[in-house]
């Protein structure tokens, strides 16, 4: 019994994945391409409007994740809508009411944005790249 460890050992970000370290990646998704651009830029945009990542607990973290994602798949069959496609509008209606729902949970405000500082700027850039 003595050889057990009673606390747990903080583990190296070499050892925790991509997204516990604070990255908005996802495993196979090419940040390079347009789709991947904007679900970063989807997940930083709710990140910031929460007061930052640093500030965010993980279940604020996977609900931003998740509210990205679907709001992307959205803009996907919206734009179908607009080059005169056939879409499945129930799929968009409820796509549309968990969007509307995950923003509530998370309580981000419609309306202007904060202007987010040239240095919140730099260290957001700075935590992506580490």
């Amino acid at each position: 019994m003595s050889t057990l460890q009673t606390h747990i050992i903080d583990t190296s970000s070499r050892n925790r994945s991509a997204i516990s370290n604070g990255s908005w990646r996802l495993d196979g998704i090419d940040n390079r391409s347009a789709l991947g651009r904007r679900y970063r830029d989807l997940c930083q945009s709710f990140a910031d409007d929460l007061g930052g990542a640093d500030s965010l607990t993980e279940p604020q973290c996977a609900q931003i994740r998740q509210l990205a994602a679907i709001t992307v798949e959205s803009e996907k069959l919206q734009a179908s809508i607009v080059r005169g496609e056939d879409v499945d509008h129930v799929a968009l209606v409820r796509l549309t009411n968990l969007t509307a729902r995950l923003v509530k949970q998370l309580g981000i405000k419609s309306g202007k944005a904060r202007k987010r500082t040239q240095a919140e700027i730099l260290a957001s850039r700075r935590g992506a790249a580490a």
